[in-house]
């Protein structure tokens, strides 16, 4: 991960495109939607969208926040396979999410309890998982609530 930028439509066409098995996987059980157009609407529903771009500015990730303080981040494998990648991540993401903190009182989202690379990261930046839900989303799949209070 170069550096987080403000995301760009490109952005999301091109993550849209190339987004991890996993974060589809996750995308569909809970919203019951395509990975494409869950990701869509959560883009153009946020405050904030953020893309991880890699050391040549080719987004690797995108993240945001829709109003109430839901936050959210999908990645390309690139994102998780690469170990510069994921240790920057943690760090300039913690950084991000604390920064996030000084205008929402809350962070929190649903995670995929499968989705291990994501629940690792979100520990990382010090997110609590408060419950865990045997069948949620539209697909009755388990997941963790997790959040992180300013």
């Amino acid at each position: 991960m170069g550096h987080l930028r403000k995301a760009n439509l490109e952005d999301l066409k091109y993550v849209a495109k190339n987004m991890r098995e996993m974060d589809k996987l996750e995308a569909f059980y809970q919203s019951g939607q395509e990975p494409r157009q869950a990701l869509q609407l959560s883009y153009m529903c946020s405050n904030i969208n953020m893309a991880i771009a890699d050391d040549n500015d080719q987004p690797i990730g995108l993240c945001g926040v829709v109003q109430g303080g839901v936050i959210w981040m999908v990645a390309t494998d690139e994102l998780f396979s690469n170990k510069k990648y994921k240790i920057q991540l943690i760090r300039k993401g913690r950084k991000w999410v604390d920064n996030l903190l000084k205008n929402y009182k809350i962070l929190y989202n649903f995670v995929y309890a499968e989705n291990d690379s994501a629940i690792k990261w979100l520990k990382a930046l010090g997110f609590t998982f408060i419950q865990y839900h045997e069948h949620y989303g539209m697909q009755g799949k388990p997941f963790y609530e997790f959040l992180r209070i300013a």
